[in-house]
């Protein structure tokens, strides 16, 4: 069981770096911004990634970014399956991650209590 554990890290490991790589070289032309992967899911048969990303962007344009990964799926998977020799490529789910802007939130509303407090 551990050992399927192991995998399983390691495969999405693999799966983001490449996916960087990927979006990186061929899908940089998007003017969305900087395209981060900050975290690859995989579920416990390997057939499924969940994909969350981050964008640091001028324009706040993220469900359009979702779409337009979520169309560019089959030709990332394709290069994927090109530059990983693995026994399936799994089905890719981009979803945004907010994680950095709920983060930020967080830092304000602890800045501000600090301030209220010194005031």
């Amino acid at each position: 069981m551990a050992e399927k554990s192991r995998r399983s890290l390691r495969v999405a490991d693999l799966i983001k770096n490449e996916l960087g790589w990927i979006i990186e070289r061929y899908l940089k032309d998007l003017n969305q911004g900087l395209i981060t992967i900050t975290n690859v899911k995989l579920s416990s048969d390997l057939r499924l990634a969940y994909v969350y990303f981050s964008v640091i962007s001028i324009k706040d344009n993220k469900e359009n970014l979702e779409d337009i990964l979520k169309k560019a799926t089959p030709f990332i998977r394709n290069q994927l399956a090109s530059r990983i020799k693995i026994k399936y490529i799994p089905d890719i789910r981009f979803m945004h991650d907010n994680s950095a802007e709920y983060y930020s939130k967080i830092d304000n509303i602890l800045k501000k209590i600090h301030e209220d407090e010194n005031n």
